[in-house]
């Protein structure tokens, strides 16, 4: 048993750390599995950073005004909000200067970012897919992307600065239309001629067609044994190699931080980061066919594997 005196003290610096954390409320849509998870997910991420519970305010189909949501959080003494899903992001606009606010689990375009939120982006950071390419095809020393400039620009910007960084080559291709961006797969599938070169797809990507143009080139980097990777997890599932997809529990504890970081004094409001927090999902059938070899280790590290065993 701990001496008495010793237990005053433990117990008075457990509240003191508590006096300091901030009281923060989660703000995110009434939804269905399996989203409802994700969103609770991110919430047990953020306790855990946090080392206290979090408020959780559901917003309704019916209630969208922020007036509302406003007097709640005023009234549960909330120092900080962090806003879930592109109607917490629609509800954020109408927090800022009312409260610090955090966005996530959204896609987020900087230009999106209202003045005075930060947050952190569903787009993969791509230094982490660069990374994790690295780590599994070696010899590739060059990646190529087709990419809707009114789209994924900005992130294209950031991938080329991350590429540079790590000794690879990045040969970006902006394309006007789906006519365009088809001719330009096309014209890619033909000039490359071994894995030296992987096909990078982005999340979000309107010059790819899904339905007739995505199986075709699925079907090249099979024949032609050249590396296709993607920020789309479902790709994986069809035949890419890998993707990265985010660990809702990490993204929570990296939510909570910033959102602690938003109440400091003199805290910086930083731009809307990019997600690091990552999973791997990798298709093994692909990579057999590659001739790719992964230590047990390695191995350990996937999250997620197709065909699911």
């Amino acid at each position: 048993m701990l001496p008495i005196w010793l237990t005053l003290v433990l117990t008075c610096s457990y509240a003191n750390a508590l006096a300091q954390t901030p009281t923060v409320g989660i703000v995110y849509p009434e939804v269905r599995e399996p989203y409802r998870s994700v969103f609770l997910e991110i919430a047990r991420g953020m306790e855990q950073e946090l080392g206290r519970p979090v408020a959780h305010y559901l917003l309704s189909e019916r209630d969208t005004s922020p007036e509302r949501l406003i007097a709640d959080l005023k009234n549960d003494r909330i120092d900080v909000v962090v806003t879930l899903g592109r109607a917490g992001l629609a509800m954020a606009k109408g927090l800022v200067g009312v409260l610090p606010v955090v966005i996530g689990a959204t896609i987020v375009r900087p230009e999106e970012a209202p003045q005075g939120l930060t947050g952190i982006s569903l787009t993969p950071a791509p230094e982490a897919m660069f990374d994790q390419l690295k780590k599994l095809v070696p010899n590739v020393k060059k990646i190529t992307v087709i990419y809707d400039p009114r789209q994924t620009a900005w992130e294209i910007r950031h991938a080329e600065r991350a590429a540079q960084e790590r000794g690879l080559v990045l040969q970006a291709q902006p394309t006007a239309s789906l006519r365009d961006a088809s001719d330009s797969f096309r014209q890619i599938l033909i000039d490359i001629k071994d894995n030296s070169i992987a096909l990078w797809l982005p999340r979000e990507n309107a010059a790819l067609d899904e339905q007739s143009l995505f199986p075709e080139v699925l079907r090249e980097a099979w024949e032609k044994n050249f590396v296709v990777f993607s920020s789309n997890l479902d790709h994986v599932r069809k035949g890419a190699l890998f993707s990265l997809y985010p660990d809702n529990f990490g993204m929570g504890r990296s939510l909570a931080s910033l959102a602690v970081q938003q109440v400091q004094p003199g805290g910086k409001l930083e731009p809307v980061k990019l997600l690091r927090d990552l999973l791997v999902a990798v298709n093994l059938r692909t990579a057999e066919h590659l001739g790719l070899q992964f230590s047990n280790q390695t191995r350990r590290e996937f999250a997620m594997v197709f065909p699911a065993p």
